[in-house]
């Protein structure tokens, strides 16, 4: 029977503090998903095609080669995990480079991978990396808010929301991110807990049916995925015909 060796040091030699995550398991969770997301050349591809602009699925299926139907899948996986966004355009639909703290890790990977040639090949990972990195600026283009002299923070005077594992701030219908000197533009995530779908028999008596959504109902106004929700009583109302949809639970930091 194999003998195992007993270990040269203790937890206490080191100190425990070390060995400490500094985040909570939502996030923990969340970051696989967007590694797995992530998992697959082709999608990187189309990450790479969007750093170079906005782009339909049409364009980038003729780009790619590929139908439309292969195209909008990729996509739908990487909208999952708001890596890409999108927004209307008249008749046509526009995806967009989502999420800078994604884009910043993919980034970083395609120039580690880069420096290693003998292991991965280079040829492909140069030319992503070249799109990526000559077109930084505009990952920032959907990410941050310019000019924005206020400092949020505890009883800064605008709504505390919690929003994953971290706190942003309702301001005038954008949901603001303190991070590193500025402010980035967050959304909340269309998921289980907050979906997107029509709940036409929705009646939660806050407000009359008569009421109608909008700049300076009394609501205040929230992104969520690709539109704008309102809060009403710990919940998301959103404005849908002649109706107003539940998009679900808003948890507001007390």
């Amino acid at each position: 029977m194999k003998i195992e060796p007993k270990p040269a040091c203790s937890t206490e030699s080191h100190g425990s503090q070390r060995l400490h995550i500094p985040v909570g398991e939502p996030a923990i969770e969340r970051t696989a998903r967007i590694f797995r997301a992530l998992g697959e050349p082709a999608r990187i591809r189309l990450l790479a095609r969007l750093a170079q602009g906005e782009a339909c699925v049409t364009e980038l299926a003729e780009l790619e080669g590929e139908s439309i139907t292969v195209i909008s899948q990729r996509l739908r996986v990487l909208r999952a995990d708001n890596i890409v966004g999108r927004r209307r355009d008249g008749k046509h639909i526009l995806y967009y480079l989502a999420d800078q703290h994604v884009l910043d890790l993919v980034f970083n990977s395609l120039a580690y991978a880069s420096e290693q040639p003998s292991t991965v090949p280079a040829t492909s990972n140069s030319r992503l990396l070249a799109l990526f990195k000559g077109n930084r600026s505009m990952w920032n283009q959907h990410e941050t808010h310019e000019n924005h002299p206020h400092q949020h923070g505890k009883n800064c005077g605008h709504t505390e929301v919690i929003h994953n594992d971290h706190t942003d701030y309702l301001h005038d219908g954008h949901l603001h991110s303190p991070h590193d000197g500025h402010i980035d533009e967050h959304k909340l995530d269309v998921n289980s807990a907050n979906p997107a779908n029509c709940t036409k028999g929705h009646d939660c008596g806050s407000h009359g049916t008569e009421h109608k959504h909008g700049e300076d109902c009394g609501h205040e106004a929230v992104p969520h995925g690709d539109h704008i929700d309102y809060v009403v009583d710990g919940h998301l109302h959103h404005p849908h015909e002649d109706h107003c949809d539940n998009h679900g639970p808003i948890q507001l930091a007390i």
